[in-house]
């Protein structure tokens, strides 16, 4: 019976959506960054998959097609981009300038600690997108020659650490402008860390959109630039 379950296309579905609404019922209760949802649910499914002794790509063959509903889902956030076009028009140097200066700080922070560590140019250039949603990063590592599978792996985790922390940082840094919230979130911490500011406010949740979109391209210029620069 186990194995039918266990092998069943909805397998990894069910077994996704069964651990965030636990986690979404924990952080109800205890609010802390290690009760984020996203946080917490990814490592309620590791737990399954390694006391159960389940294959990855067990799990996989049903939990992707949850994965194919990122593209549309980083769409939806021009929504309420739209909604707050006018203050996205009043703020666009400021946005710009922030958003650039974060990918700049991003690209550069990642190739200089490879370089110490001695980690190649290889790992740089899987590394260099960390900070830039999935979809978009996976594109700019296949550009940039490196893999593909580290690239993914540090997305998602500096977008859970992001949406765990962000609220806390906000707070500890007296950042009060929900503009600077989800610019800063949004440039950070991507999809999952754009989440977490809708849940903050409208306008923090729209900018953090803005973010995503505008970190992705420059991250796309700056990025190819910055490993010749640098691993010459």
């Amino acid at each position: 019976m186990m194995d039918v379950i266990i092998n069943s296309p909805y397998f990894g579905v069910a077994l996704t959506l069964v651990a965030f609404l636990m986690a979404v019922a924990i952080n109800r209760k205890f609010k802390t960054p290690l009760t984020t949802p996203l946080f917490l649910g990814t490592i309620f499914v590791i737990a399954v998959l390694t006391m159960a002794n389940i294959p990855y790509d067990t799990y996989n063959s049903g939990a992707k097609y949850m994965t194919y509903m990122l593209t549309p889902l980083t769409i939806s956030f021009a929504v309420p981009m739209y909604k707050q076009l006018p203050e996205l028009r009043r703020h666009a140097l400021a946005v710009l300038m922030s958003v650039l200066m974060g990918v700049v700080y991003s690209v550069v922070c990642v190739i200089v600690i490879c370089i110490i560590f001695g980690l190649g140019d290889v790992v740089a250039r899987s590394f260099v997108a960390v900070s830039v949603t999935t979809a978009i990063a996976i594109e700019i590592t296949e550009k940039l020659g490196g893999i593909v599978a580290l690239t993914v792996s540090a997305v998602v985790m500096t977008g859970i650490l992001g949406a765990s922390v962000s609220d806390i940082i906000c707070k500890k840094l007296k950042l009060h402008s929900p503009i600077a919230r989800g610019l800063a979130i949004g440039n950070a911490a991507h999809v999952a860390g754009t989440t977490k500011a809708m849940e903050m406010g409208e306008t923090e949740g729209a900018f953090s959109s803005l973010a995503i979109v505008l970190s992705g391209l420059f991250t796309a210029i700056i990025a190819p630039f910055a490993i010749k620069v640098l691993f010459w």
